[in-house]
């Protein structure tokens, strides 16, 4: 294998905030540039070095990893792997899927309003139409969880599953704090958009003020998603929760990192989720999660088992499990220990190691 394009043209970037696909996209082209292989990143969104540094910052990623990495798209290539997530934003032979984008976008998220409605009715059914011609060319598909390939499957499409990277360098550092070196807050971190429903915070934020605990929501905001921020904002303002919700906006990746740490608790608000990289930052800290029960990040983090997350149906169900948690000092300390331990198996080499050697096989079958 001489040269690998990696394609990334997906949108949400550009109009709302960085997000687990762009992480994918870099530690992809990291995957094969670390083994020796020329490695391209091909994006309308990195045009300059100074676009790949920042990307890298935001996560966590040493600068020194992308000395591999050019930028373009060369004519010359082995094979192109594909991490936008669908095909309508760029062919590959080897597609990395976020989320099963030929289906009706509601079956994976929750029905969005508006204008977002339209926009992501008409983002399914361009999908819909364009596969059948567009996955002519693909050699292998990749799902990031269990969740998605299961509704891939139902397609005809048996992908194989590599879960995403996860950055767990610097959450690991040091030793988990124990319960009572915890603070009074618990944590929820997800992009500042739509589709994720930060807005959730606020309900929840109302039945937390029975604990007496207040909740940070950190997360990542684009300017095109500035109403949208504003609304909650003051949506929590007319419930009269907005002295126990503290907003962290576009922070970074350090102060973020002693939010996971110092929590009392990570609670997970975006139902559907594919899977959930902030919920395995969490974990690596020792912080206890609590995670929606119709999500990847139940099937396949916690593995179904509540000594490793707590689950939940509903928010009211989520505030008393942790009202039942916080009663249970010895069940708050394991659930840290083994997500502590779960969190390593998916550390960002073991994502390299794997997407490396999926890829090989293409390859090398050819």
């Amino acid at each position: 294998m001489r040269r690998v394009i990696v394609r990334h043209h997906m949108l949400n970037y550009y109009f709302m905030g960085p997000g687990g696909a762009q992480y994918v996209m870099l530690e992809t082209a990291i995957a094969f540039s670390e083994r020796g292989v020329e490695v391209y990143i091909d994006s309308p969104f990195i045009m300059y070095r100074d676009d790949l540094i920042k990307i890298a910052r935001v996560f966590g990623v040493p600068l020194r990893e992308l000395g591999g990495l050019g930028i373009g798209d060369p004519s010359d290539r082995d094979v192109v792997i594909n991490t936008s997530g669908d095909l309508l934003l760029g062919s590959g032979d080897v597609v990395y899927v976020h989320y099963p984008f030929f289906l009706n976008y509601t079956y994976y998220y929750s029905a969005l309003h508006g204008v977002y409605d339209i926009i992501g009715k008409a983002y399914s059914l361009l999908n819909t139409l364009t596969y059948p011609l567009l996955s002519r060319k693909i050699k292998l598909y990749i799902a990031n969880s269990s969740y998605t390939a299961l509704y891939l499957k139902k397609l005809g499409v048996n992908p194989m599953v590599i879960h995403p990277p996860v950055n767990i360098d610097d959450l690991i550092a040091s030793r988990p704090l124990d319960l009572s070196e915890r603070e009074r807050y618990v944590l929820t971190a997800t992009r500042i958009s739509p589709e994720k429903h930060p807005h959730r915070v606020v309900e929840l934020a109302r039945l937390l003020r029975k604990l007496g605990l207040r909740i940070i929501l950190a997360g990542a905001l684009s300017k095109y998603n500035k109403p949208y921020y504003e609304s909650i904002v003051e949506y929590a303002g007319k419930m009269q929760v907005d002295d126990v919700i503290d907003f962290a906006i576009n922070i970074p990746r350090d102060k973020l990192v002693e939010l996971y740490r110092n929590a009392l608790l990570y609670v997970h608000i975006t139902p559907k989720e594919h899977f959930g990289v902030s919920i395995v930052e969490a974990m690596a800290t020792g912080t206890p999660v609590v995670i929606p029960r119709d999500s990847g990040a139940w099937i396949d983090i916690a593995m179904g088992n509540d000594s490793v997350a707590i689950p939940y149906n509903s928010l009211r169900d989520a505030y008393c499990n942790i009202k039942k948690l916080l009663e249970k000092p010895k069940h708050w300390q394991e659930l840290s220990e083994n997500g502590y331990k779960r969190a390593r198996e998916f550390d960002r080499r073991v994502f390299r190691r794997k997407i490396y050697e999926a890829v090989q096989s293409i390859v090398s079958s050819r």
